[in-house]
């Protein structure tokens, strides 16, 4: 299990987008602070803070510019997938005999990649895509 805590410009926007569109569950939302998790719960937690505009996250610089999420298998993406093309945003399905992912852009920019990995490229060094930037 991980964590991971994102400041935010804007809270609702970005439920709208952890929670509709990457289907987190949401545990808690005070308007100021919401606490989502993936399932199985407990899951993985995301903690997303809204501070307003101040938001950024530019690739590149010190800072998270991306944040990798574990999808339990490939029908956990192909339901992303589904999701993120009725809402009409824009993604890329990244394919191969190694990895399954979906790269797309949170309401504040921040990449996140939603990884389904095989069991196989687990140990040893990291894929050669993690030092790619786009």
């Amino acid at each position: 299990m991980f964590g991971v805590y994102l400041q935010v410009a804007d809270l609702e926007r970005s439920l709208r987008f952890y929670r509709d569109l990457l289907a987190l569950n949401v545990d808690w939302n005070d308007g100021a602070l919401a606490v989502l998790h993936g399932p199985p719960k407990p899951g993985n937690t995301l903690v997303i803070r809204e501070i307003g505009e101040k938001a950024r996250h530019d690739l590149g610089e010190a800072g998270v510019t991306r944040v990798f999420w574990q999808a339990r298998d490939s029908a956990d993406l192909d339901h992303a997938e589904e999701l993120l093309t009725g809402a009409g945003v824009r993604y890329k399905r990244h394919r191969d005999t190694n990895l399954d992912g979906i790269g797309v852009r949170d309401p504040d920019g921040l990449e996140i990649i939603l990884l389904c990995v095989s069991e196989n490229v687990r140990a040893g060094a990291p894929p050669a895509w993690l030092y790619w930037y786009h």
